[in-house]
C-alpha cells in the first residue's frame, strides 16, 4: 500500500510537495510551480491538507491539489511494483503527442472528467462544466471573429481572458461567469502539467472569485414556518402526486442539512450505531474526495418516522424511494434521476414557499441553511455543526449562518443591560 500526503518542505518561502511512501522507500513530487498566485505558508493546513480560504485562488488551489493527489492515488491503488516504476508509469501515461491547439486540449480534458466516478460508481458529472466551457469559447470566438479550431492554447493571454469576461457581461448579463472562470482555470491549470502552458501569462486576469458572505445565508425560514411545513395537511399543500415524499423529503433536508443529492443517495447500511446512538455516515458526493473523514449525523425521531415509513418501499437499500439500479442502468443522461427529482422538487417548493408567507424563492439549498443556522442559534457548537455537515467553522459562519433570524441570541443581547 502507498501512504499519500502533502507537506511543506524547505525555507525559502512556500513549497508544496507530494510525498509517496511505500515499504521504505519515499519519493516526492514538487507540485508548487502548478499554484497560482503570492502563497504563504500560513495559508496552508496541514492538517486537513488544504488551502484555507485567505488563500489566493483557494478554489483554484485545492481544485489543482486534490485532482492531482486523486490521479496519483488511482494509479498507486493497484501498483505492486517499486515507487519509482510508479512514477515513471505515471510519467507514460499522460498524451503521446503534445497538445498545442485549445479545442484538442478541450477534448482531452473532458474525456479524462467523464472517467471521474463517485464511490457508488456512478459518473461525478464535473465534466459537464467543461462541455459548456467549451461552448462559451466556441460562442465568444463567433462573437470576436477568432477561428476557434484554430486557436492555439498559446493564443489564450490576458487580452483574450478579459475580452470573453467583458462578452460575458455585456452579451449574456454575466450568468456563468464564476463556473466559466474556474473552469477555465483549471483547464489552463491542466494545460500547465503537461507542459502545454505557463499560467504566470494569465496570474494578472480579472478571474472572478467566490463571495466570502453568501447572499444566500439571509434566505431561511423561521421556526413556524418550518414546523408548519412539517404538519401541514396534503390538502394544504400543492397539488400534485408526489407531494407527500416531497414534503418528507424537505423536512428530512431541514434536520440533516444535507444536499438532495447526498440524501437521495442515502442507503440503509448508511446507518450505523455511534456511543449506542444511530447516526447515518456518509461523505459529501460534492467533496468526496477531500473529505479525511464521513460525516455522522445523528437520528433524530423526526428522522427516524420518514426513514421507516419510505424505508418500506423504496428498492435496492435505499432509504427514499427516487433512485434504484433500474434507472441507474436505464437513465440516458448522468445523475439523471437526481437531477430530474430535484428539478421537479423545486418548481413544487416556489408554489410552498408561497404558501409559508416566504419574501424569497424557496429551493433545496434553502433547508441547508436553515438547518446550520437553527442548530446554532439553539446553541450547538459551530464546531460540531461543522463536522457532522461536512464543512467548515468559516464556511458555517460566513456562507450558511443567518444571524438576523436568531431570535434567541437577539433577545439575550438585548436583555443585556448597560
Amino acid at each position: 500500500m502507498v501512504n499519500i500526503n502533502y507537506q511543506l518542505f524547505g525555507n525559502k518561502g512556500f513549497q508544496l510537495r507530494l510525498r509517496l511512501y511505500k515499504d521504505g522507500e519515499t519519493k516526492y513530487i514538487n507540485v508548487t510551480k502548478m499554484l497560482v498566485g503570492d502563497i504563504q505558508k500560513k495559508h496552508w493546513n496541514a492538517r486537513r491538507q488544504y488551502f484555507i480560504p485567505s488563500c489566493p485562488f483557494a478554489d483554484q488551489n485545492n481544485e489543482i491539489i486534490f485532482s492531482f493527489r486523486r490521479q496519483v492515488e488511482e494509479q498507486a491503488a493497484s501498483w505492486n511494483g517499486s515507487l519509482y516504476g510508479l512514477m515513471a508509469s505515471m510519467r507514460s501515461e499522460k498524451p503521446k503527442e503534445k497538445i498545442s491547439m485549445l479545442d484538442g486540449l478541450m477534448s482531452y480534458v473532458i474525456d479524462e472528467k467523464r472517467k471521474e466516478r463517485h464511490e457508488d460508481g456512478t459518473p461525478k458529472g464535473t465534466y459537464e462544466n467543461y462541455v459548456k466551457l467549451k461552448k462559451r469559447l466556441e460562442e465568444y470566438c463567433e462573437y470576436a471573429h477568432i477561428k476557434y479550431k484554430k486557436l492555439a492554447i498559446s493564443d489564450i493571454t490576458e487580452d483574450f481572458i478579459n475580452g470573453m469576461f467583458l462578452w460575458i457581461e455585456d452579451e449574456r448579463g454575466g450568468k456563468g461567469a464564476m463556473y466559466i472562470s474556474k473552469t477555465l482555470h483549471a483547464t489552463l491549470q491542466i494545460a500547465s502539467t503537461m507542459g502545454c502552458f505557463d499560467m504566470k501569462s494569465v496570474e494578472r486576469c480579472k478571474w472572478k472569485k467566490d463571495k466570502r458572505v453568501s447572499e444566500e445565508k439571509f434566505k431561511t425560514l423561521t421556526d413556524e414556518q418550518c414546523e408548519r411545513l412539517k404538519k401541514m395537511p396534503l390538502s394544504e399543500l400543492p397539488r400534485n402526486p408526489k407531494s407527500n415524499i416531497y414534503r418528507d423529503f424537505c423536512v428530512f433536508l431541514m434536520c440533516t442539512g444535507q444536499s438532495p443529492c447526498d440524501a437521495i443517495t442515502l442507503k440503509k447500511s448508511d446507518i450505523k450505531m455511534v456511543d449506542g446512538k444511530e447516526h447515518i455516515i456518509f461523505k459529501r458526493r460534492k467533496i468526496a474526495h477531500k473529505q479525511d473523514k464521513p460525516c455522522a449525523f445523528p437520528i433524530n425521531d423526526t428522522m427516524r418516522k420518514i426513514i421507516n415509513k419510505w424505508g418500506k418501499i423504496s428498492s435496492d437499500g435505499y432509504i427514499f424511494p427516487i433512485r434504484n439500479k433500474k434507472k441507474l442502468a436505464s437513465q440516458k443522461t448522468d445523475n439523471g434521476d437526481i437531477k430530474h427529482f430535484n428539478g421537479r422538487l423545486n418548481n413544487w417548493l416556489k408554489k410552498v414557499g408561497v404558501i409559508l408567507g416566504c419574501d424569497f424563492e424557496l429551493h433545496t439549498y434553502t433547508f441547508r441553511h436553515t438547518a446550520i443556522t437553527r442548530y446554532i442559534s439553539k446553541g450547538v457548537s459551530t464546531s460540531y455543526i461543522s463536522e457532522i455537515m461536512g464543512t467548515s467553522e468559516e464556511n458555517c459562519r460566513e456562507i450558511y449562518y443567518n444571524s438576523r433570524a436568531d431570535k434567541q441570541n437577539r433577545d439575550l443581547l438585548l436583555g443585556v443591560s448597560l
